[in-house]
């Protein structure tokens, strides 16, 4: 039986269960006498030190193994430890409704996480993630509970879980653990972003995993296909050992050309980045090979806390990846979010639709306070490399314009102050709607650069909610609609002297990949895994083989018709360790 998850950390496994039981930390509601409120507080604030040395020292393990980017995660939940907030509504709790400290504290990350459920971003809604493993952790010790240990462990094991928290995902030994499941979380959760920085293969968001699991069983997990597969025969097993080797010989053969530049046989160069979630990444990114950061996500800034980040705080997290980027392109995407996704400080109303509501940059032109912070930050910690700047989901020349005239205000203001910046950054646009496309020549002509977003133009050109599972067959990337809106844009691009690229799913696959560089994309940005693969790909065709191919691809009737054309003349032009994966 094989059970579908969500690929978190690429790499494969086989190896016997070890289930790790849900948690029990059971809290009842109970009275509090006046004259033990002191003593219940005191109780938590001890409780809450306890879980402030346990994470210290996390995040200072982490850190010696993989470095202080990757350490900073544990900041974030260090920070909702010292809110103020929240520890006022504990003491107000207990002094003023007389009520348990665990019980209140309870209640408090409660509603805070189910805020984060509601997100429609991904990657927002991940954070509540972060929010139970810090509310696990003070729990434990105000109810004197032992957290969940693997002393028991003793042979190479694969972990199945409810759940496993970043802080636990940074403890687990990596001598012991083969690998991981869980039945929730996502790919963009950090304890998936630990889990790949330390190397430990993990498929998330598998539902029934424990239910179908039974300690001790053999069962095989493939980080990067998402997939748990239970109890293998000696023939399925025969097809992992296949496979293991396949992967060794792909890593080595990626390897080679890793730190060669992205240059088709007959010398079309394309530029390759790297997509970055947080600051820490970035080292993972250029250890892949990334030539530049082609999509940096700087929604992280306004999670996990009750306001808006401030400048400074921006500025030394743009400026620390600029600076180890060293000169090499760093592409800032301005806040991409929707209005349900900042409630919390703007005061904006819930969206019956936000996909099609006040988010992207709507939400920053009707917000110029906190976008204005984020243009200056960007702009002072371009003075440390060389950053590019993107606006998300632009649909009209007006906004563009709109955008641009608060960029000019705020160089303006940088220039008075005689703050150090760069005010020559390039600036570019994300195609991700049909309006966009069809606009793309008018906007480029104001445009630096366009970057692609391939996913979100595939969901509004089709009509199309991609996170919905009923409708997941019909989601195609490859529809002759969508590839005729990428050479239109491309074609606009070019005609007004400005360069292209795409920085949704379709650049980490291989073989669309070299589909795009055929449509005339001249940059690509995907994961850090991915970027190897796609290098290989790139450095072992022609570019006007893929030319030739993208044109009948542009005359096809249907996305089938592209997916079998891919099949039958891409895959023959690439290297064997880069056969059919994900299209088959």
């Amino acid at each position: 039986m094989i059970l579908q998850g969500i690929a978190a950390s690429p790499g494969l496994a086989v190896g016997p269960v070890h289930r790790l039981e849900i948690e029990e930390l059971s809290v009842h509601e109970r009275e509090v006498a006046p004259s033990d409120a002191g003593a219940e507080l005191a109780a938590f604030a001890g409780a809450v030190e306890s879980a402030r040395r346990e994470l210290s020292g996390i995040r200072d393990g982490i850190g010696a193994e993989l470095g202080p980017d990757e350490a900073a995660i544990y900041d974030a939940h260090l920070l909702i430890l010292d809110d103020p907030e929240l520890r006022k509504k504990v003491e107000r709790g207990v002094r003023e409704q007389h009520r348990n400290a665990a019980w209140v504290f309870r209640s408090a990350m409660a509603a805070f996480a189910a805020a984060f459920e509601k997100l429609e971003d991904e990657y927002l809604r991940e954070r509540q993630a972060d929010i139970l493993d810090v509310e696990r952790r003070v729990l434990r010790h105000l109810l004197g509970s032992d957290t969940r240990r693997m002393e028991e462990l003793k042979t190479p094991s694969i972990i199945v879980a409810h759940d496993l928290g970043p802080s636990e995902v940074a403890s687990l030994p990596k001598d012991r653990v083969l690998a991981f499941v869980t039945e929730v979380g996502g790919r963009t959760s950090h304890g998936a972003i630990v889990a790949r920085g330390r190397g430990i293969p993990a498929v998330v968001s598998v539902r029934g995993a424990t239910q179908q699991v039974a300690q001790g069983m053999c069962v095989v997990v493939d980080g990067a296909a998402g997939t748990l597969e239970l109890e293998p025969d000696a023939e399925r097993l025969s097809v992992y050992d296949t496979r293991f080797a396949r992967q060794k010989a792909r890593r080595e053969a990626t390897r080679a050309v890793q730190d060669q530049p992205a240059v088709t046989l007959d010398g079309k160069a394309i530029e390759l980045g790297a997509n970055l979630e947080l600051p820490e990444e970035a080292g993972e990114a250029l250890a892949a090979g990334a030539e530049s950061i082609g999509l940096f996500r700087t929604e992280f800034f306004y999670l996990n806390r009750i306001d808006l980040p401030g400048e400074e705080e921006q500025y030394r997290a743009y400026a620390r990846v600029c600076e180890t980027f060293a000169g090499r392109p760093v592409l800032f995407r301005s806040m991409d979010l929707g209005g349900d996704k900042v409630a919390s400080y703007l005061g904006v109303t819930h969206e019956t639709n936000p996909f099609l509501g006040l988010r992207g940059i709507r939400l920053a032109l009707t917000s110029p306070d906190m976008f204005r912070t984020q243009l200056r930050a960007i702009h002072r910690a371009a003075a440390h490399g060389r950053a590019r700047l993107m606006f998300p989901m632009v649909s009209s020349v007006d906004e563009l314009e709109r955008a641009l005239a608060l960029r000019d205000e705020v160089l303006a203001e940088l220039a008075r102050e005689g703050c150090a910046h760069d005010p020559n950054v390039e600036t570019g646009i994300m195609i991700e709607t049909p309006s966009a496309v069809w606009m793309a020549g008018e906007l480029a002509k104001r445009s630096a650069f366009f970057s692609i977003g391939s996913n979100d133009l595939t969901q509004y050109t089709l009509a199309m909610d991609r996170d919905n599972e009923r409708l997941a067959g019909l989601y195609e990337p490859l529809d002759p609609a969508i590839l005729r809106s990428i050479d239109h844009a491309a074609r606009a691009a070019h005609a007004a002297g400005r360069w292209v690229g795409v920085c949704g799913e379709m650049a980490g696959d291989p073989h669309t990949a070299v589909l795009l560089v055929g449509l005339g994309v001249d940059e690509m940005s995907m994961s850090a895994f991915d970027l190897p693969r796609v290098k290989a790909a790139v450095r072992s065709i022609r570019h006007e083989a893929a030319r030739a191919i993208a044109q009948q691809a542009l005359a096809m009737p249907s996305a089938a018709h592209v997916r079998a054309l891919v099949r039958e003349q891409i895959d023959a032009m690439l290297p064997s360790h880069l056969a059919y994966e994900r299209l088959q």
